[in-house]
Formats: structure tokens, C-alpha cells, sequence
């Protein structure tokens, strides 16, 4: 089998360290960003830029971390696949069972090609999976704030109905 079509293994197959590891410094990455994002917003207030800090915090809000993130890992996906750790290192710690290695059903990757010994931090496979996890998280935000909002306005237009309703003449006599 072609080493660029190998399957791979999935997240299920991957040891949680090793996705830690690497969502570690993509978050890293992203906060020192979101930071640096910060810097030049007091700095361009200070120097009266309105208009580029309305800009820039704009942008900023477009720029989420999970999809920071995510665009991170689409551009050193190919890296972090070359990246190779022990057969023993990569069955520790798994979220689901040990990787079957048997003949038939072995995983091809760069690192076990070179060395039977070692496979691949994450597969091509595993980053794909990554990905839709993150879109999900990102989709889920989303969907939260939305009715989080939406039960936050119902609750106020209660709550109005109320003050309304407390404003009367009967309310008064009544209390």
C-alpha cells in the first residue's frame, strides 16, 4: 500500500498524551497571538487609531481559538505526522483499547516504514478526526450562545411583564 493512502489509525488508536500534547500548543500558540492581537489594540489607542482598533478588534473576533487552532493543525499537520514515538510510548494511555498490530491489519505510516519499532504521533487520519472535533466544539458554541441568549431574553421579557404588572394600581393596593 502507497504510504500517501495509508489509512492510518484513528484518535481511538492514539494515546490521549499525545493529542494533549499537541492541542497544548496549539491553544499555546493561540493565546500568545490573542495577546500579541492585544498589544497593538492599547497601542494603536494610544496613539488614536480608531478606526484600525474597531479593525482589529473585528478581526479579533473572527479569529476564535478553536478556529485558530484548527488552522494550525492544517498547516503543520504534515509535521506533526512526521513526528515518530515508540509502538510502546503510543499504546499508553488510549481513551479505547491497544492497537492490534498483527499482519493483516498493521499501520503504515512513514514512522513504522522506517522503523517497525515506532509509528506516527497522530496520523493523517487521527488530524482529520481532530479536525471535525473542533468543528463540532466550535458548531456547539455557537449553538449554546445562541440559546443562552435566546432563554436570557425570554426570561427578561418575563421579568418586564412583572415590572409591568408591579407598576399597577391593583399590585399596589393589593401588597
Amino acid at each position: 500500500m502507497n504510504m500517501a493512502t495509508a489509512p492510518g489509525y484513528s484518535l481511538q488508536h492514539t494515546p490521549t498524551w499525545a493529542i494533549a500534547t499537541v492541542s497544548f500548543i496549539l491553544i499555546s500558540i493561540s493565546i500568545i497571538l490573542e495577546h500579541l492581537i492585544h498589544l497593538i489594540i492599547k497601542w494603536l489607542r494610544k496613539h488614536r487609531k480608531s478606526d484600525l482598533v474597531e479593525a482589529i478588534e473585528r478581526l479579533q473576533s473572527e479569529l476564535m481559538i478553536l478556529g485558530f487552532m484548527s488552522l494550525l493543525l492544517t498547516i503543520t499537520q504534515d509535521a506533526i505526522i512526521e513526528i515518530c514515538i515508540p509502538v510502546r510510548a503510543a499504546d499508553t494511555m488510549l481513551p479505547c483499547r491497544k492497537r492490534t498490530t498483527t499482519n493483516d491489519t498493521a499501520i503504515l505510516d512513514s514512522c513504522s516504514a522506517k522503523n517497525a519499532s515506532e509509528v506516527a504521533l497522530v496520523s493523517k487520519h487521527g488530524i482529520h478526526q481532530l479536525h471535525m472535533f473542533i468543528f463540532v466544539l466550535a458548531v456547539m458554541q455557537i449553538v449554546y450562545s445562541f440559546l443562552t441568549v435566546s432563554l436570557a431574553r425570554a426570561k427578561m421579557k418575563n421579568w418586564k411583564a412583572w415590572d409591568e404588572e408591579t407598576q399597577t394600581m391593583e399590585y399596589e393596593i393589593a401588597n
